[in-house]
């Protein structure tokens, strides 16, 4: 089931650039693995903008070139809004 409205949180950037989606958006929109988001992060002023598959470990990977282009390493705080995906 498709994330029906934009869902906006504060996520912590982990190694690997993996974000964890949290649990209550994981349970309102009944997110199933394999699921394909279309996910804004933003960081600073900077925004970039990338599709990603829902992951196992209910989380997703930032690509490499948008983790370039916005400066975030391990450890930094992002704003992330997922909308549903193609």
């Amino acid at each position: 089931m498709p994330v029906e409205m934009v869902e906006e949180f504060l996520a912590r950037v982990e190694t690997g650039n993996r974000v964890q989606i949290p649990v209550l958006v994981r349970w309102k929109n009944r997110l199933e693995i394999g699921e394909i988001l279309r996910v804004y992060v933003h960081h600073g002023f900077a925004s970039g903008n990338f599709y990603a598959r829902y992951r196992k470990d209910f989380r997703i990977t930032i690509p490499k070139l948008v983790v370039e282009d916005l400066e975030v390493k391990p450890g930094d705080v992002v704003e992330v809004s997922l909308h549903s995906g193609p």
